[in-house]
């Protein structure tokens, strides 16, 4: 069995058990730029608003709702908290995001609890008296389960689902058989499933996740590709992944900031240098390289647009980077254009090996621009990642200080 632990409306929740007086009012936690909503207390989904809402939309729903930026610290504090918790109680642990976990739940001392029903309440009961926020508990013979069984009596709720009825707890709506769970549960509550492909679904006549579950696997391949045969499996209570206590290298390594719009391209472009300084720190610390890069903008009506390039060679430095990603850029921007989100992505992650030159190559110029990312790497390290800062990203830093002498007057 194993066990998904989801904090409710976590940003959301975070601002609050910093500002108590938030407590019970309808709240907006922001993104980056505060043009995003990232997570809204129960009181403002109340009103129909959903993460990823943009404010202005959130506002016409709820419009005496306090919107807030979110305070990232608070939450990290937060789920570091959480995090120890449940490592106090279980040796197999595996960190989702920042505000999920799976356990193994067979890895508990004792095994499997006879009262498993009983544990996942006093487990979220611990964690709310400690720290101040609630979380929602499910579990399930497989992940897909678990995950799903979380949302199910969301926020502060527990759910177990079990391939047979508990004829001790036959009455209890908290424990469910995976068939009376999954025919409860529209084919929409699937993660993954989204809304362009529940239409497809519900055109199949597969209205719950029990019917997808169950449906034509030729249809589902079709529809889902290999990974939808894997899904069906899941949903029938198949272990296919495990709880990995380990975390196996990126398989890519993106960032993303979303920001009010912007027609200044000097402002955008500054955007995308702090991404690439971003994403090549933390993947030269995994001792990774890269083989393709992409680059997206997000315009103010929240249309995407995206174009990725494949790298000569592998590659882990800066300089390397730099014209490709440039030349991304150029394709993308429109001038006139207000942007709401720029966004970088280093893919095809491969352990850096030895440096293969072709005949084509400056070799000089490679091993030149190895030795300026070491340097960088060395201070980076000693004083921080804001400590270097290339010429054309200042506006940013020059904004945010901006915004902050604002705020302080």
């Amino acid at each position: 069995m194993i066990a998904h632990i989801d904090a409710d409306a976590f940003f959301a929740s975070a601002l609050q058990r910093k500002r108590p007086d938030l407590k019970g009012k309808p709240l907006l936690a922001l993104g980056m730029g505060g043009g995003c909503v990232i997570a809204a207390s129960y009181e403002a989904k109340a009103c129909g608003i959903k993460t990823g809402m943009r404010l202005g939309d959130a506002r016409r729903l709820c419009p005496n709702a306090v919107a807030l930026p979110s305070d990232f610290d608070e939450a990290l504090l937060a789920s570091r908290q959480i995090e120890q918790i449940l490592q106090n109680r279980c040796p197999i642990i595996q960190r989702y995001s920042v505000d999920e976990w799976f356990l193994d739940v067979r890895a508990l001392p004792g095994g499997v609890p006879e009262d498993i029903l009983g544990w996942a309440v006093e487990l979220k009961d611990t964690v709310s008296r400690s720290v101040g926020l609630t979380v929602s508990i499910g579990v399930g013979p497989s992940k897909l389960l678990a995950k799903m069984s979380s949302e199910y009596q969301k926020p502060f709720g527990a759910t177990i689902v079990l391939p047979h009825k508990d004829s001790k707890r036959a009455n209890c709506p908290s424990i469910l058989t995976i068939e009376e769970f999954l025919r409860d549960r529209t084919d929409d509550s699937i993660p993954g499933i989204g809304a362009r492909r529940a239409v497809h679904a519900e055109a199949n006549g597969w209205h719950t996740a029990w019917d997808i579950a169950n449906a034509d696997k030729e249809k589902v391949q079709r529809l889902f590709g290999r990974p939808g045969l894997d899904m069906q499996r899941e949903l029938l209570g198949e272990a296919l992944e495990k709880v990995e206590t380990e975390s196996a290298p990126p398989k890519s390594i993106s960032r993303t900031r979303s920001f009010r719009p912007d027609k200044n391209r000097e402002m955008v472009y500054a955007h995308l240098l702090h991404h690439l300084t971003y994403t090549m720190l933390k993947m030269r610390r995994e001792g990774l390289a890269c083989t393709s890069v992409t680059v997206w903008l997000r315009n103010a009506e929240y249309t995407f647009e995206q174009k990725i390039y494949k790298l000569p060679q592998a590659t882990d430095t800066e300089e390397q980077v730099l014209p490709y990603m440039h030349k991304l850029f150029e394709k993308l921007y429109e001038y006139g254009t207000a942007y709401t989100q720029v966004g970088l992505g280093l893919y095809g992650l491969n352990p850096k090996g030895g440096v293969q030159y072709s005949l084509f190559e400056n070799i000089k110029r490679l091993d030149e621009a190895e030795d300026v990312q070491r340097a960088m790497d060395t201070l980076h390290k000693r004083y921080g990642r804001e400590s270097l800062k290339r010429g054309a990203a200042l506006p940013v830093v020059s904004a945010k200080k901006q915004r902050l002498g604002a705020i302080n007057e």
